[in-house]
């Protein structure tokens, strides 16, 4: 489980940073980066 939440975070921050670098497609970037964020909090606070 840890490793699926560690690969979503990757692949969610990746659509986060193309998007910020190439793209105009306002908010839902940064909501990319924010659920991103949430799941790697969530596995280090699984991992405890």
């Amino acid at each position: 489980m840890s490793k699926m939440l560690i690969i979503a975070a990757i692949i969610m921050l990746i659509i986060w940073a193309t998007g910020l670098f190439m793209f105009d497609v306002g908010i839902k970037i940064h909501l990319f980066l924010l659920v991103a964020v949430g799941l790697f909090i969530t596995k280090v606070i699984r991992e405890k």
